[in-house]
């Protein structure tokens, strides 16, 4: 088996999603988020205040090409990864990307309360989400091999749904 990535937006579930998927199919779970905050020692919040964006992605890049040497495993990216056309290509050569697709409204549901989405920061919270969902979409897209509706879904189900699915695959 390759590495399964999964990707959408935050709030889509890939995280959750992920440790359950990995569960399935006896395999390890990362978090790119978490490993980026581990390997720099600072919250993804300090590293676009302090760093900025860019260096973010700069680090975002790296921890990737780390984890997808890790094989087999379920990797949950951030919401951007998928910006840059070299994680793509990255993803595509190492293993499987499924799209875990939710409606704007349900995004905005799962991720209104949390302070750690230094993306969200701002004046209009809800209105950056939908800025983020329109320009992201089409990226998320054209890098899935699968997609998976997360509106209605708990983690394990949706899980599921990407286990069959890999299983006729095979």
């Amino acid at each position: 088996m390759n590495n399964i990535y999964l990707i959408g937006m935050m709030g889509s579930g890939k995280t959750a999603t992920g440790k359950k998927l990995a569960s399935l199919l006896r395999c390890s779970f990362v978090d790119v988020d978490e490993s980026i905050q581990q390997k720099t020692g600072r919250t993804i919040v300090e590293l676009f205040e302090k760093e900025g964006e860019g260096y973010f992605r700069n680090q975002e890049s790296k921890v990737l090409d780390e984890i997808s040497k890790i094989n087999p495993c379920v990797v949950a990216t951030g919401g951007g990864t998928v910006l840059r056309r070299e994680n793509i290509s990255l993803m595509r050569r190492t293993g499987k990307t499924v799209f875990l697709d939710a409606s704007l409204d349900v995004l905005w549901e799962r991720v209104k309360v949390k302070r750690d989405r230094p993306l969200l920061k701002g004046a209009n919270p809800r209105e950056n989400l939908a800025r983020l969902f329109d320009e992201r979409k089409i990226f998320y897209e054209g890098a899935s091999d699968f997609r998976v509706k997360t509106d209605a879904e708990t983690p394990d189900r949706v899980a599921r749904a990407i286990l069959e699915w890999l299983e006729k695959k095979q």
